[in-house]
């Protein structure tokens, strides 16, 4: 159309056209009740131990996609900051700022167990997938690294009687909600999570629980 090799009325989505459907909004955030059980529970499997520590990696330095901790390298770290551009948006929008996260104690210590023992710049962090292999191989190695958290994390949880079927994503969801939940602002979210806009974070919010709208409802009242 910008171009002028097609007339503007051929485009076939717009007003009184062919509208998208709106994904139907499905809850993939776990409660704080569920992440403290998670989170304090020993697995009973090292495998389990294995996935558990990944996908709390993951909710604990924003929510992070598992491609991205498969890319990291100790660059990347600078003290207690991890720094890091997305792999999802690195090759379609060079001004997107970085991602700042701070480490903790917990997500230092999964960096200990299973990052790599040499510490060079341009070293991966976590032997996730080899990054000297061809693209294609490589994305087989990320798709079989995230379906292996899948199965024993959410085996994990369903051992615990969580009953939703828990994936990687889930730690992205959960970190959104129970940032919004403990008082952060859509706005830090949607800079944490790396989003271009609101809308998109708005997603992410599995909405407030019922004890919360209880607790904001009798605020209302104490002038």
């Amino acid at each position: 159309i910008a171009q002028k090799i097609i007339n503007p009325d051929q485009y076939p989505f717009g007003k009184r056209k062919y509208t998208i459907p709106a994904p139907k909004s499905t809850k993939k955030a776990l409660s704080k009740e569920q992440l403290k059980i998670l989170f304090e529970t020993e697995p009973k499997t090292q495998d389990q131990r294995r996935a558990k520590a990944f996908w709390f990696f993951s909710y604990a330095c924003n929510g992070m996609n598992i491609k991205d901790i498969a890319c990291l390298q100790y660059k990347n770290i600078d003290g207690d900051i991890l720094q890091f551009r997305r792999a999802k948006t690195s090759n379609t929008n060079s001004s997107q700022a970085p991602v700042i996260v701070y480490l903790n104690e917990y997500t230092k210590s999964v960096i200990d167990i299973y990052g790599n023992r040499i510490k060079s710049p341009d070293q991966y962090v976590f032997s996730i997938i080899d990054h000297k292999s061809a693209p294609e191989e490589r994305h087989r190695q990320l798709k079989n690294f995230i379906r292996y958290i899948n199965q024993h994390f959410g085996s994990f949880a369903q051992e615990l009687g969580i009953e939703e079927h828990v994936s990687s994503y889930w730690a992205r969801h959960s970190f959104a909600t129970q940032a919004i939940r403990n008082g952060a602002s859509m706005e830090y979210v949607s800079e944490a999570l790396s989003h271009s806009n609101l809308t998109t974070t708005r997603n992410y919010f599995a909405g407030f629980e019922d004890e919360k709208k209880k607790e904001i409802s009798k605020k209302m009242m104490e002038f």
